[in-house]
């Protein structure tokens, strides 16, 4: 298309094959290609001289008119890749974004200036597609092919209490201990059931593992509901590091049987397939994929360029 066009505009096939840098029988071909995949002829061409016919012009106008559109629409792309811009709706488990993403917003906002964001934070499963989300932050595994998953980090469970109830309980020795000591259930608002505490320690025929079943006295559908009510003192709680590694290096909170392992979970940005191609959900996820590891205090950004220091 942009070969005839060049043809019919400069009026010769010489012409046009120097201008687009070809040589004379590439441009005759291309255009007798064309023809021939359109089934008409586009130009009378005689010893002397050639013209478009009717078809040919009509072609042209037509098509001129696409490869303007065609032109804009790169051009328009290339300036939204190099400058974010426009509205972005992103959806964040409530732990990360009060405690982190809300503390970056300042060095997310001097970066991509031309992004109109909003932010939800919840840890109701929303539904991305039917609820206009761009990209969201999610853990767990995700099985959904419709969607693309760029992994951030994997994010470990640890047992953890209150100075105060260790020095008014003790500490268990091992999981199988944790029977006796009141542990906080947490109650996943997605599943609505209540987590259920995950040790292992050791590698092949040796490996040991353990099970831990809260008792069901207290559980609690909110993971920082459950830290306040770990450092009041209540009880032992089991929550990913993400909930708890503020409170742990503040010393609110001290972590127990850390001679085991426990669960890992991956934390990944996802959004959907069409998506894929704009500049400000790659920004969000380029952003939010910097922050990790998550710091246990001050700086926001985990790594790259850094913020200053912020209270939890």
């Amino acid at each position: 298309m942009q070969v005839f066009n060049n043809v019919v505009e400069s009026g010769s096939f010489s012409r046009a094959a120097r201008r687009l840098r070809m040589s004379n029988a590439s441009v005759s071909t291309l255009v007798q290609n064309l023809e021939a995949h359109l089934g008409v002829k586009l130009i009378n061409r005689t010893t002397r001289s050639m013209h478009p016919t009717d078809d040919g012009i009509a072609y042209y106008e037509r098509s001129r008119r696409i490869l303007a559109d065609v032109e804009e629409t790169e051009t328009s792309l290339a300036r939204t890749r190099s400058r974010p811009q426009g509205p972005l709706r992103v959806d964040l488990p409530t732990t990360f974004g009060r405690l982190y993403f809300i503390h970056a917003l300042p060095e997310f906002i001097a970066r991509y200036p031309d992004i109109q964001l909003t932010i939800t934070v919840t840890d109701r499963r929303v539904d991305i597609i039917h609820e206009g989300v761009d990209a969201a932050v999610r853990t767990g595994v995700l099985e959904d092919s419709s969607f693309i998953a760029k992994k951030l980090y994997d994010a470990r469970f640890i047992a953890c209490a209150s100075p105060d109830f260790i020095a008014r309980h003790g500490e268990p020795g091992s999981p199988e201990d944790l029977s006796r000591f009141p542990c906080l259930g947490f109650m996943s608002p997605i599943s609505e059931q209540v987590t259920q505490w995950q040790f292992s320690r050791g590698r092949g025929e040796a490996v040991e593992q353990h099970v831990h079943s809260v008792d069901g006295k207290v559980n609690i559908m909110n993971a920082d509901a459950l830290v306040e009510a770990a450092i009041a003192g209540v009880g032992i709680i089991y929550l990913l590091d993400i909930s708890v590694n503020r409170a742990l290096a503040s010393g609110q909170l001290r972590a127990l049987l850390t001679d085991w392992d426990t669960t890992v979970l991956p934390v990944s940005v996802l959004y959907p397939h069409t998506r894929h191609l704009s500049a400000k959900v790659r920004a969000f996820a380029d952003f939010v994929a910097e922050m990790f590891p998550l710091p246990a205090v001050g700086n926001a950004v985990g790594s790259g360029r850094k913020l200053p220091s912020q209270s939890p």
